[in-house]
């Protein structure tokens, strides 16, 4: 599938998204951008992408330069335990909302990680 055909149907989903009632809702109402929970999505999915990468990137006691792999690995492992935390919000809890600010705070995260894991290369 082309690249630009995977963004056009991530902008239709982001978009006709926004129309639908209920949990999936783009429109929540007690989901503030500055809450503490937003922090911690942030610092949670920095964390993960670096220690994962930091782990994926030596092998036996040897520290090597993260590639492209290494990057991938670490960040869709941080961005996929994101997803799983907002389902579990919308199973589990009482008033359970699918959070795309909380996902947003996780790229974030993940972003950043990846950055510092390609500063401190050898």
């Amino acid at each position: 599938m082309k690249r630009s055909a995977v963004i056009a149907v991530f902008l239709l989903f982001f978009f006709t998204a926004d129309l639908s009632a209920g949990p999936y809702s783009l429109r929540q109402q007690d989901d503030s951008w500055t809450s503490f929970d937003k922090w911690q999505h942030f610092s949670f999915s920095f964390m993960l992408t670096v220690q994962t990468g930091y782990a994926l990137s030596h092998d036996t006691w040897v520290r090597t330069e993260p590639d492209k792999r290494t990057l991938m690995y670490s960040a869709g492992f941080s961005l996929s335990l994101g997803v799983l935390k907002e389902i579990y919000d919308v199973r589990k809890k009482p008033k359970g909302i699918f959070s795309w600010k909380d996902l947003l705070y996780d790229a974030g995260g993940t972003v950043c990680g990846i950055l510092i894991l390609k500063a401190v290369a050898p």
